[in-house]
């Protein structure tokens, strides 16, 4: 093994006739047990016209199962001193828990009757309909909010599965009803494509006998295999001109601004450069548009770049915020930048600080019990394997310049065909950017 590369903990893999993924890692230490249940749930997953249902889902997993109600459920999980996570990418629903070692059978019994069997009561259903709708409502005060939400919806456009926020739309939301919850989660919530991870002191062998054993008990309650009809992923390819759109918040006196692009899906095999190049291009404090918007003119705090980098498909992106008064200073300083940035790549000091940032990093995210569930599950659920995580470090140390310089011009949030979004003031806007490219202006509410 290369000197750079990082040791995983002892590990075992398993995959069931089921099409179910059981994975065990030891970890020494703290007396603690973690469980993890990643299944294919995401919000890609969403019907159309049912934005937001995967997340709908999640949220209402532990409002209920058909053994308790509510209210036992969270003794059930508080009793163990534990808290339930959940999250929902565009990919996987998750739900976690972490307990005092002695408490593994008790923590598998209960994710495993809040996944598997959720009561969706129709009080429940239209309590958690109200929150959601109210939360979304709310998020329309945040510009940095709506900006990101425009963002996945405009910047992977029509009818893509991509093309929404997991949170979804106020007018999916409000359409709801229970039957949408129980088909999706009949459907989704399957052992074909799931993925079923343990971290604890104990041998990985002695995890996943302990995880079959659990697995035999719950077999009733989870079907193996569902049909349902394969997602259609249409590349992405950039418009030929670029283009604005300018999304309207009464009375704003800042802007928000993203700049985005197509960019590569989490599974490239080019992942390292990627990372290389858009870290020492804006994906650190100390990143060259950091030092030319933020140090050098006082434009905003917050600059940066970002790799949103989804199984099959991605976005690069560029993110800030300034005044009204400064906005097209500081949109045109970011296409100047990238542009020139896209040309001739990153100068040798800021590429070496990007691989050793980068390097030096990413072993403190696989210290915790949760962070090795999530970073193992995520690896072999993208495809990528082990060895995605074993030689990260080697491979980003070795990305050389003319590496980073073919993938700053291929990943640029700013080449031809970029998308302009600014939340802001609309009129203040338009002016601002009049003779740039074609602008659009857009509602808030179709954001939210």
């Amino acid at each position: 093994m290369i000197a750079h590369d990082v040791a995983l903990p002892p590990l075992q893999i398993e995959k069931l006739p089921s099409g179910l993924t059981l994975l065990a890692v030891q970890k020494r230490g703290l007396p603690l047990f973690h469980v993890r249940l990643s299944l294919p749930a995401g919000a890609c997953e969403d019907p159309r016209g049912k934005a937001g249902l995967a997340q709908f889902t999640v949220d209402l997993l532990r409002r209920g199962t058909k053994r308790r109600p509510a209210q036992d459920v969270d003794e059930m999980i508080e009793s163990m001193g534990a808290q339930l996570f959940s999250d929902v990418s565009m990919e996987e629903a998750a739900l976690a828990l972490t307990v005092p070692a002695e408490l593994a059978e008790r923590a598998l019994d209960a994710l495993l009757e809040v996944a598997l069997e959720p009561a969706f009561e129709e009080a429940e259903v239209a309590a958690g309909r109200r929150r959601t709708i109210a939360a979304l409502q709310s998020e329309l005060d945040e510009p940095s909010t709506v900006a990101g939400r425009a963002l996945v919806s405009l910047g992977y456009g029509p009818g893509h599965p991509y093309a929404h926020p997991a949170q979804g739309f106020r007018r999916d939301v409000e359409t709801f009803q229970r039957e949408d919850a129980l088909s999706f989660h009949a459907t989704r919530y399957q052992q074909q494509g799931a993925l079923l991870a343990a971290v604890g002191q104990s041998a990985p062998g002695e995890l996943i006998d302990l995880l079959k054993r659990k697995l035999q008990q719950w077999e009733p309650s989870w079907p193996g295999r569902s049909q349902r009809g394969a997602l259609q992923f249409a590349a992405l390819a950039p418009s030929q001109t670029n283009r604005a759109v300018v999304i309207h918040k009464p009375d704003a006196t800042q802007a928000q601004v993203r700049i985005v692009a197509p960019g590569l899906p989490r599974s490239t095999p080019r992942y390292a450069e990627a990372v290389v190049a858009n870290t020492a291009l804006g994906g650190g404090f100390t990143s060259l548009l950091v030092d030319a918007i933020r140090v050098d003119r006082g434009l905003s705090y917050s600059v940066s770049t970002r790799l949103h980098m989804n199984r099959r498909a991605g976005l690069s992106v560029f993110a800030s915020f300034t005044k009204n008064e400064t906005l097209r200073e500081l949109v045109d300083l970011a296409f100047e930048r990238m542009r020139a940035y896209a040309d001739a790549g990153p100068e040798e000091d800021a590429l070496d600080k990007a691989r050793r940032y980068l390097a030096g990093l990413f072993p403190l995210g696989l210290e915790s019990h949760e962070a090795l569930a999530e970073q193992i599950a995520d690896a072999l659920l993208d495809g990528l394997g082990l060895e995605h995580l074993k030689t990260y470090r080697s491979r980003v140390l070795a990305v050389t310049s003319a590496q980073a310089r073919e993938m700053a011009a291929e990943l640029s949030p700013a080449r031809d065909g970029a998308l302009l979004i600014v939340v802001g003031e609309a009129e203040a806007s338009r002016r601002a950017l009049d003779g740039l490219c074609p602008i659009e202006v857009r509602q808030l509410e179709e954001f939210g």
